[in-house]
């Protein structure tokens, strides 16, 4: 990677994912963990703590791509992706396309518990993914 872009650009990426991973993405899994453990306590009593965690999950998981866009197309502009950064990209996009199937469901009333878990699954491995990537 470090060949297609030039010092700087590198350790802008460095940084931002950094910061993606540990302000944005380690409140939104918090969050997303603490919504799913009140619903699997009590769904009756804690049904809107449950929405509230996992929408604001989704919220920052959403401001998490929209702050990352630009550089992605940097990183695949720069000569393209890796395996890593496709299968993370890959995840990314089926836990936030089944996160918003969780909210859809969950706001319409019908009781699914499959979207919100491929959500959280593929999330999970996504931060596992961006912070390794950091470290290494």
């Amino acid at each position: 990677m470090t060949s297609y872009l030039s010092t700087n650009q590198f350790q802008v990426l460095q940084f931002n994912n950094l910061h993606m991973t540990v302000i944005l993405g380690l409140p939104a899994l918090i969050l997303l963990y603490i919504g799913t453990a009140l619903y699997y306590v009590s769904k009756e009593k804690y049904t809107f703590a449950h929405g509230l965690c996992a929408g604001l999950s989704l919220l920052l998981t959403t401001i998490n791509i929209v702050t990352i866009l630009p550089l992605t197309g940097t990183l695949l502009g720069a000569g393209g992706a890796d395996l890593f950064h496709l299968i993370h990209i890959g995840l990314g996009t089926l836990g936030y396309i089944s996160g918003i199937g969780a909210f859809l469901t969950g706001i319409s009333g019908i009781r699914t518990h499959i979207p919100g878990l491929v959500a959280a699954i593929c999330w999970t491995i996504v931060f596992a993914m961006g912070y390794i990537q950091y470290i290494a």
